[in-house]
């Protein structure tokens, strides 16, 4: 990428967020190395004594399809290189829609990042955290991935909605300050509704309250560290193109 962007052409913003996002995917995958491995650890010999202890005699045990270490070496950053790659194309999508209503690239890099995190990542996060390997009835999961889905998907709805709220207040002349307290209500407000109408999770919880707790933030930490290397990147890329640019329209003078 030579250090740049090029604005004007989705194929160059697409892979500049595409190449982020495996970045952030790599460095999430090296910081949950550290914080989230050993609670899944500690998850999993609680899960495998739970079920030496109900297991009836000579129990016919199933083979292992991906073995852990490969789980929490290869399969870690290969995955998380994946996630960040389509995130990243995500993140490129919604980055040139905006262009017309934000056209400085680094405050709609910060847009972009903010309205996706939100929607992707904070919101579901709040609502239906991850729980670790110990918790979780199978026959939920299907109830369990729709109400997560379902949530993600309302909350890019009204983060499409408040973009268009702030581009036809930003239109009709309002500053900034009350266009920015209206823009928040109508996330806050719908958001709020939604998440307490909502049911909760529907499984109980039966590992330890430190343990589930800090596989939920390493988590959520991961996820956000991933989204921070995209947005600001493409930020910061955004601006050395603008800047880059500014040389050759004065020449052209």
């Amino acid at each position: 990428m030579n250090g740049r962007i090029d604005l004007s052409r989705p194929r160059s913003v697409a892979l500049g967020a595409v190449a982020l996002g495996i970045l952030g995917g790599l460095l999430a995958a090296l910081l949950l190395t550290f914080v989230g491995e050993p609670s899944i650890e500690e998850a999993i010999t609680i899960e495998r004594a739970r079920t030496e202890q109900s297991a009836r005699p000579n129990p016919v045990t199933e083979p292992e399809i991906v073995s852990r270490p490969v789980q929490r070496g290869v399969g870690l950053f290969a995955a998380y290189a994946a996630s960040g790659a389509a995130f990243g194309l995500l993140f490129a999508v919604l980055f040139w829609a905006l262009r017309g209503s934000r056209p400085d690239g680094f405050r709609r890099a910060l847009v972009t990042g903010a309205v996706l995190a939100g929607a992707l990542t904070v919101a579901p996060w709040l609502k239906y955290p991850p729980n670790p390997p110990a918790v979780g009835d199978p026959d939920t999961l299907a109830q369990r991935q729709m109400l997560y889905i379902g949530l993600i998907c309302l909350t890019a709805v009204v983060g499409v909605a408040a973009a268009a709220l702030s581009t036809r207040l930003r239109r009709e002349g309002w500053p900034e300050a009350r266009r920015t307290v209206a823009v928040v209500a109508a996330v806050v407000v719908p958001l709020g509704i939604a998440m307490a109408v909502l049911p909760g999770a529907p499984d109980s919880i039966t590992v330890p309250a430190d343990l589930l707790w800090r596989f939920r933030l390493a988590s959520l930490s991961g996820n956000l560290l991933l989204w921070t290397v995209i947005t600001l990147g493409a930020g910061v890329l955004a601006s050395s193109a603008r800047v880059a640019d500014a040389p050759v329209s004065t020449r052209s003078l």
